[in-house]
């Protein structure tokens, strides 16, 4: 039954990530064509600028909540309440934050100014948090997943329509708000369809909020710091560089971050069982942690071939010559992809032992190496450079730093034996698949 649940679950959060990376793949190309890295680059600035303020809605809940709902699930509409109006008010001041960021950077610029309206509505149109969790604990992820399916139709056909009547930079980011709006309203109805209580049934608590806000800080922290060293350079360039160097850096981030989903779907999946685990076993909790760094770096390495060998033509067939260097960025941005797919996993991990403090100072460091290195590099390599010190500083991060600390130094060896020695690795995996059918409770 728990195989079953995992397999089943799993299987909707990958055919949502399937969707997801088709439609963003599709849709991007069209609109990069359509717009040009210019123009590309400027919307794209817009919305990873975006990103870096609406962390403050995260508020380091996400994966705490989950765990909140599975261990108290009599107290759902105290935590529901609670977690919802704690991200609405969170997502609304950063929303203002961000409006007031784009009338003093970019004063007298009609078009920047805009679009940072509508990232702002997609903002606050970003408190489903709470309610993802509760499908989460409960194992039912296919209904967020086709809400998520659904909203992302209908934001690439706005999208679509909007090249088809030569409709300005402004309406594609509308439709990003639109989607955001809609993703909001389909998750609220699929959680009163799933049996959840009426909004106006949930409970706030000032004493639930202050602990649960207690608890998340340090990952809130943790996931700020993450967001700045995946987005800070689309920012950097903005400020360092040419338009079209930005443009092109784009496109390159986008393709690289929508390879990152698989390991998100597969953790997210795989995340209840992991609390279980752990309160019942250390062996069983090491033992599945190690094959879940298994398969990710396996995952992580096919998928750095599958970009060194099969991009280039796709990206010139897609994009066409005026993005001829997404290829190089894109390559160099891929020897990141087995430490983001290690990330997803470290993080889930670092809900469950609650050793938040040590994540938050490497990714601190982290963030503050990506900066460092972009101001060293993007003035003399420009995209390049960007491209580079976000490989280096998410390797330290994710894996480097964990040899700092005694807490984390057992999860760098672990780490290390997927990493170091993808043979084992291999090896690991196919020997728990001979075994998977007469494990009782295996993963």
């Amino acid at each position: 039954m728990i195989r079953s649940t995992v397999a089943r679950n799993t299987a909707w959060i990958l055919l949502d990530n399937v969707i997801s990376l088709a439609l963003s793949f599709g849709v991007t190309m069209l609109v990069a064509r359509y717009l040009g890295p210019e123009k590309f680059g400027l919307f794209s600035y817009t919305f990873a600028t975006a990103s870096i303020f609406a962390i403050v809605g995260h508020l380091g809940l996400d994966g705490l909540v989950v765990r909140e709902f599975k261990l108290r699930p009599d107290e759902n509409e105290a935590i529901l309440g609670t977690v919802f109006n704690l991200k609405l008010v969170a997502y609304a001041a950063a929303a203002a934050a961000m409006m007031l960021y784009a009338f003093w950077a970019h004063a007298g610029d009609s078009t920047a100014i805009t679009l940072f309206g509508f990232a702002a509505l997609s903002t606050v149109f970003s408190s489903t948090g709470a309610l993802n969790a509760w499908f989460q604990a409960r194992s039912e992820n296919r209904y967020p997943s086709m809400a998520s399916i659904i909203s992302k139709v209908v934001m690439a056909v706005l999208k679509i329509g909007a090249i088809a009547m030569a409709s300005g930079v402004a309406m594609f980011a509308a439709a990003n708000a639109a989607g955001a709006a809609l993703a909001f309203a389909l998750t609220y109805f699929f959680f009163r369809w799933a049996g959840g209580t009426s909004i106006f049934k949930w409970k706030s608590s000032i004493g639930e909020a202050r602990r649960l806000m207690g608890e998340g800080f340090l990952l809130f922290l943790a996931a700020a710091f993450t967001t700045i060293y995946l987005k800070i350079g689309q920012v950097m360039l903005q400020w360092m560089s040419t338009p079209k160097e930005l443009g092109n850096y784009a496109v390159a981030a986008l393709l690289s971050e929508a390879i990152y989903i698989l390991p998100i779907a597969i953790t997210t999946a795989v995340f209840p069982r992991m609390i279980q685990s752990f309160h019942r076993s250390a062996e069983e909790f090491e033992y599945e942690l190690q094959l879940l760094f298994d398969f990710l770096v396996i995952l992580g390495l096919c998928a750095i071939l599958g970009v060194v060998l099969f991009s280039n033509p796709v990206i010139m067939l897609a994009f066409g010559e005026k993005y001829g260097s997404v290829y190089k960025l894109l390559s160099i941005l891929s020897l990141a992809i087995p430490f983001m797919f290690l990330r997803a996993a470290l993080n889930r991990w670092i809900v469950i032992t609650r050793l938040s403090l040590v994540n938050v100072i490497t990714q601190g460091a982290g963030a503050l190496l990506n900066i460092a290195l972009g101001f060293a590099l993007i003035p003399h390599f420009h995209a390049e450079g960007a491209a580079a010190a976000t490989v280096v500083s998410y390797a330290f991060a994710t894996y480097a730093s964990l040899a700092i600390s005694p807490q984390t130094r057992p999860l760098f060896r672990t780490m290390s034996r997927s990493l170091l020695m993808p043979w084992g690795a291999a090896l690991r995996l196919w020997q728990f698949g001979k075994s998977y059918r007469t494990r009782p409770g295996a993963v």
